[in-house]
Order: C-alpha cells, then structure tokens, then sequence
C-alpha cells in the first residue's frame, strides 16, 4: 500500500470514529448523582482510546513533515502548533476521561479538554475533506488499484 493509500484509510478511519464518538457523546445518561455509566458511555471511552492511538499513528505518518517545519524546511508552523495542541488536548481528555466517576474536577477538565478536543478534530477534518474527497475520486477512477493513486 502506498504512502497516499494509507493515509487515506487512515484519515477515513479517524473520520468515522470521530463521527461515532460525537454521537454517543449525546446518549450517556445524566442521573442526580452524575453521569450514568452505561452502554454508550463505555463506548464512549472505547472508542476515543481508538482516536487518539490512530491520530498519533496519523501524526507519525506525517513525522518528515514535522521536522521539515520545526526545522526551517518547510512553511506550517501555525498548522504544527495547532495539530500539537489537538494531540496534547486528546491526551489530556482522554486520561482525565479515566477518572471521571472519581472526581468532579477531572469531569470538568474531561469536559474541557474534550470540546477543545473536538473542535480541533472538527477545523483539522474540514481543512482536509477536499483532499480526502480527491483521493477517493482518483481512487474510485482508478478502478481500486492503490498503485494508481499519485502520491501525496
């Protein structure tokens, strides 16, 4: 699989997960005490675990291009300052995530860190979609032979 390929069904992945981990973000059940661990909740947990392990393999995946801006080579320091802090967010959200029922402080910075979280996710997907839709056209066009698809 070329490099193109793999960062595209990297992308896709990470793409549904974030899909799905918005959505049952909406159904755990909020009780009296707090949150109600059910179904959606473990989840929930499940899955972010998946989305942030696959967005630091996608972050790796990228990693010439992270020392080519760090140094000098080439333009993106904004960008890069932007994807760190969604990872550092990620990380965070997801670690604090592990304590929620344990303490109302780790909820609130669970909370935090997670829409911080989310948004980046959200700007990073958007800026994105147009060489997501483009590589699945050339994709599709190509008759599903991955070594048709021009490299990125």
């Amino acid at each position: 699989m070329n490099k193109t390929s793999r960062n595209f069904w990297i992308d896709i992945t990470l793409f549904l997960l974030l899909g799905i981990d918005i959505a049952l973000v909406g159904f755990p059940r909020r009780e009296a005490a707090g949150i109600h661990p059910g179904f959606a909740w473990h989840a929930h947990a499940i899955i972010s675990i998946l989305l942030t392990l696959g967005c630091l393999v996608h972050a790796a995946s990228h990693w010439r291009w992270f020392q080519a801006v760090l140094t000098g080579k080439a333009k993106g320091r904004m960008k890069l300052i932007m994807n760190g802090a969604v990872v550092i967010t990620m990380l965070l959200a997801n670690v604090s995530g592990h304590t929620v029922l344990e303490s109302g402080a780790a909820s609130r910075l669970h909370s935090l860190t997670g829409y911080f979280a989310l948004i980046g996710l959200v700007v990073h997907a958007v800026k994105r979609i147009h060489w997501m839709a483009g590589t699945a056209k050339r994709f599709i066009t190509a008759g599903g032979q991955e070594n048709t698809v021009p490299s990125a």
